[in-house]
């Protein structure tokens, strides 16, 4: 009897990591079809919602690549989208040989699918399980761009029809890894939101405080000042805004995979953002072995 309660949780423990998710259109744009994956809970649902986006440099990247991160949140509860967006750099590159007319281009394409793979989920929550109270939203990479941009660099004007979602909805909170904004100055028109980030402070690609995207010379074609982490955190918690930044010495742009692995430090802080309990908080790490 013993083997035969052995076995089933085997195969019980194989089902939940071999979770197939449920593939749904949320738009089409161009000649593209906008799709996410949902994955359910495995566990028992703790009512939160995650709506992911994958890195890639706008010019790659795959959703189906997240899995694991997927995996892990759905063990915790988590109901968890992640998404496929237009990459209008697919093919070139976002480095310093790319105008800077492009790059914001390709950064604003990702913003305007992020948020109507949002308004999808809002639309549709009853069917997806979605309590838009609870919604989060995360990325790495350029995923981390694309959400903080969307969140405080929007893209749009007040004549938009998408200026209404910016204005009116709230995400339970912001996550960030190896993430960075456009304008520091339009963050502060937005209600505060809770924001959590992984950075690495050696980053050779994002800047982990005030820099060019890439490094690039200012004689560069490529070249666009960013606003990173630190940046970030120093400036909202003198506003005393709910934001926890996770420094990284010694490590660069790998922390953007973080996601991955860090389940206890994402999960405590959508637990902790939903109850209204965030302080700001800077934890300076050694790099991981």
């Amino acid at each position: 009897m013993k083997l035969y309660v052995v076995l089933a949780l085997l195969l019980s423990a194989l089902a939940i990591q071999a979770q197939k998710p449920v593939r749904i259109t949320y738009a089409e744009k161009d000649t593209s079809t906008l799709w996410f994956d949902w994955y359910k809970p495995v566990t028992k649902p703790n009512g939160m919602s995650v709506l992911f986006v994958h890195g890639g440099a706008f010019t790659g990247g795959d959703p189906v690549n997240q899995q694991p991160m997927a995996d892990g949140l759905t063990k915790l509860g988590y109901n968890v989208f992640v998404i496929k967006y237009r990459l209008y750099l697919k093919g070139k590159s976002f480095g310093c040989d790319i105008g800077v007319p492009e790059k914001l281009k390709a950064v604003q394409q990702a913003v305007e699918d992020a948020r109507d793979a949002t308004s999808y989920l809002i639309n549709h929550a009853a069917e997806l399980q979605v309590d838009t109270s609870k919604l989060f939203i995360a990325g790495s990479s350029a995923g981390a761009e694309t959400v903080l941009n969307l969140v405080f660099n929007p893209f749009t004007r007040k004549q938009d029809t998408a200026y209404d979602l910016y204005k009116t909805f709230r995400y339970a909170g912001v996550l960030s890894f190896s993430g960075a904004v456009l304008d520091i100055n339009r963050v502060y028109n937005h209600v505060p939101v809770p924001l959590f980030m992984m950075h690495g402070i050696n980053d050779q690609l994002v800047p982990y405080t005030t820099a060019a995207h890439h490094f690039c010379k200012a004689v560069d074609p490529g070249w666009m000042i960013m606003f990173g982490a630190r940046t970030l955190y120093d400036d909202l918690q003198k506003r005393n805004w709910p934001v926890v930044l996770y420094s990284y010495q010694e490590s660069g742009h790998e922390v953007s995979n973080y996601m991955f692995r860090k389940f206890t430090e994402m999960n405590r802080f959508m637990q902790q953002a939903i109850q209204h309990k965030i302080k700001a908080t800077h934890f300076m790490l050694n790099k991981e072995k």
